[in-house]
């Protein structure tokens, strides 16, 4: 049975103790109290560098973080934040859920709790139609020439970038005529230790293949390096350093009651150098909407691995890597709202008001002492 512990709903035991999940309503901060400077393309860089010291705060594991911006048909998009952690004991799973979320957001948002149940079903418990998108890393594949290569490609997740405004994104996801969905989850993560050798075993195989070779003195045959070992060797150099320091495993899904038009998701996936992938196989969208509807952060589906490719060219490890981003790659995915003073129209929905606590009676209003 569902309990709720200090605003935070703890569920009975799971596998990783009592699950427990909580939510907020955000919104930016307007007027004269924004701390962003005003529309001379500072602001959104001001917000990115709170939000990465936010993010390089939270706790290490326990659990994921998920930012979810709905729009449909008002024009006003809703903002919110939730967040799942497990522990042994109802208090302790209870206060991993609320440090997700962070002590302290960024000075450029407010929150309020909101209830999670219904932030979990932004589209409703069953839309009659279900349009699902995933958004990750790009992944090219290079040829390898070399001889003796142990596979034919090399394939390359190239890292996130942080891009510019969100400001077109969020208009865009605005102005959808059905409830339509931006989620974006992050799990603290750290790589167990046994992969940081297997990221050099691998760097060192693509470094051999990469080498270029003189030949025999009487025979010659001298041939150069292989740009497609070079670029799988620079890959996973890059990965491990990038992914020894803050870590999380990055999921983006869109969803909507209706048809997605493909620029809102080509919009999410340019701003952030990544990939937009449409998911059309039933078993990836089930999958995608379990996890969207109970708040779940499953393995990377198979829409995370390049298409057709065998096992024998794509490992385990490899497909771990492109659900994995660094701080800087976090908050490049995640970005919390923000609206710079000044600016004309509005694109978030603003906090549900608190009621206004009761008038007292007047003194004459008082019922006669006995």
């Amino acid at each position: 049975m569902t309990v709720a512990h200090g605003g935070v709903s703890v569920e009975p035991h799971g596998p990783g103790g009592r699950p427990a999940g909580a939510a907020y309503r955000i919104a930016p901060v307007l007027g004269p109290s924004s701390p962003l400077g005003g529309p001379d393309g500072r602001h959104w860089a001001e917000a990115g560098a709170a939000e990465r010291a936010w993010l390089g705060g939270l706790p290490r594991f326990g659990g994921h973080l998920e930012l979810r911006c709905t729009a449909g048909g008002s024009g006003r998009i809703r903002a919110a934040l939730l967040a799942r952690g497990a522990a042994a004991a109802p208090e302790q799973a209870a206060g991993v859920a609320r440090a997700l979320v962070g002590d302290a957001l960024p000075p450029h948002v407010v929150a309020a709790p909101a209830d999670l149940a219904e932030e979990l079903n932004p589209l409703g418990t069953a839309p009659a139609v279900l349009d699902l998108y995933e958004i990750r890393k790009q992944l090219r594949q290079y040829r390898l020439a070399a001889p003796g290569a142990p596979r034919l490609t090399a394939t390359v997740a190239v890292p996130l970038g942080p891009g510019g405004s969100w400001e077109p994104v969020w208009a865009e996801l605005a102005r959808q005529p059905v409830p339509t969905c931006l989620a974006v989850s992050l799990e603290p993560f750290a790589l167990p230790a046994a992969t940081i050798p297997l990221l050099g075993r691998f760097a060192d195989v693509y470094s051999g293949l990469a080498s270029s070779s003189t030949g025999s003195p009487v025979w010659g045959q001298a041939r150069r390096g292989d740009p497609a070992a070079e670029a799988g060797q620079r890959f996973f150099e890059d990965a491990l350093h990038r992914y020894q320091g803050r870590v999380f495993r990055l999921r983006m899904r869109l969803a909507a009651a209706g048809p997605i038009p493909p620029i809102l998701p080509e919009l999410i996936a340019d701003l952030i150098g990544g990939e937009a992938v449409h998911l059309r196989a039933d078993a990836q969208r089930a999958r995608a909407w379990h996890d969207f509807s109970t708040l779940g952060l499953d393995p990377l589906p198979d829409s995370h691995r390049p298409a057709g490719a065998p096992d024998t060219e794509w490992t385990e490890l490899e497909q771990q890597l492109v659900g994995l981003v660094d701080l800087d790659e976090a908050t490049a995915a995640l970005r919390l709202p923000y609206e710079f003073p000044g600016r004309t129209g509005r694109l978030f929905a603003r906090l549900p008001q608190a009621p206004a606590p009761p008038t007292p009676p007047a003194p004459g209003d008082l019922p006669p002492l006995h």
